[in-house]
């Protein structure tokens, strides 16, 4: 992600929807970030930031553990009802306002169309991939932030670094693309497709988040998109899944959980107190170990094996991620 402007106003992560964040999720900056202090991170910073990156890399695995007793749609659906709802109960207890002037909501229903379109592409895709290649595909987000930034942005321009981390990233891209491991190759081809939409969507919904967070809180943009999203999920659903079997087993019901308590709602949550702090832009920086968790993850829960050309793509785009995320000079705290 760039390490300018783009960073410090974007709310969210590459992983919350996305999130994640992001990362959409795929990750925030509210009202209070527009004027704060940053902090020196210390260790118990550097390492609770690395734990919100953990639990990023987690989102791909229970989307994939999700999809054996749930469509795609009603996942995302029931996703994003428990963590509004999660997300609703906070902004009642900090007493968050989430009233906003009427010009400000056709803004926020597009918003709330293009995140339906990126966790749709997010799950959907995940059905014909693995969990592995679905992390690190989501987690290219930074890459198109920076691509975006840089035709939209007048001060935040690639430089010959930044242009560096790009294509060593894309290249560990196409590494993954080539890993196909024991599935058949045009089903993961187009799982793998979809996942990568899903990363070039949060990367426009990070930038577009840019310029909403300069009028509207954090708090308010992600609850509002939640409020015109998640309807649209149960009605997609209705429409395109009815047919298909339902099996709520243990281990499905905890994936849902997950993904709307944890991914959606605490980290997104952390991550903007964490960014009432310290530098987004140093954060962010952490943002390359979010696939490396995720495949590592895979391995875990899944059992997706790591075959050695998956290694190496996933080092690539890591590498890349940090080199465009991390902070231009040691003066930026």
């Amino acid at each position: 992600m760039s390490t300018s402007s783009t960073e410090e106003d974007a709310p969210g992560n590459p992983h919350r929807g996305a999130g994640e964040a992001c990362p959409s999720a795929v990750v925030s900056a509210p009202e209070a970030l527009l004027s704060f202090e940053n902090q020196p991170m210390g260790l118990g910073a550097v390492v609770f930031t690395l734990f919100l990156c953990f639990l990023w890399g987690g989102l791909s695995p229970a989307i994939k553990l999700s999809l054996t007793g749930m469509p795609p749609l009603a996942i995302a659906a029931w996703r994003f009802l428990i963590g509004l709802i999660a997300l609703l109960i906070w902004c009642r207890v900090k007493e968050i306002s989430l009233r906003l002037p009427r010009r400000f909501h056709p803004l926020l229903l597009g918003f709330g169309l293009v995140f339906v379109a990126q966790i749709g592409t997010l799950n959907i895709g995940t059905k014909y991939t693995t969990g592995s290649h679905s992390i690190v595909f989501l987690s290219t987000n930074p890459l198109w932030v920076a691509l975006l930034a840089h035709c939209l942005i007048p001060n935040d321009r690639l430089h010959w670094r930044k242009s560096l981390g790009l294509m060593v990233a894309f290249a560990g891209v196409c590494v993954v693309f080539l890993d196909r491991g024991k599935t058949p190759g045009s089903e993961v081809l187009l799982g793998d497709a979809l996942v990568l939409g899903s990363g070039v969507l949060l990367g426009v919904i990070q930038v577009y988040s840019k310029f909403l967070v300069r009028s509207i809180n954090a708090f308010q943009v992600i609850v509002w998109e939640l409020i015109y999203g998640t309807p649209l999920y149960f009605i997609l659903s209705f429409i395109f899944e009815r047919q298909l079997r339902v099996q709520l087993t243990s281990a499905v019901v905890a994936a849902v959980l997950y993904q709307g308590l944890v991914v959606a709602a605490f980290c997104f949550v952390t991550w903007t107190n964490l960014l009432r702090r310290y530098s987004a832009s140093k954060m962010t920086a952490f943002h390359f170990t979010t696939p490396i968790f995720g495949v590592l993850l895979s391995r875990l829960i899944l059992g997706e094996n790591i075959l050695p050309g998956l290694a190496a793509g996933v080092a690539l785009v890591a590498i890349g991620i940090y080199v465009v995320s991390r902070p231009e000079g040691t003066n930026r705290q």
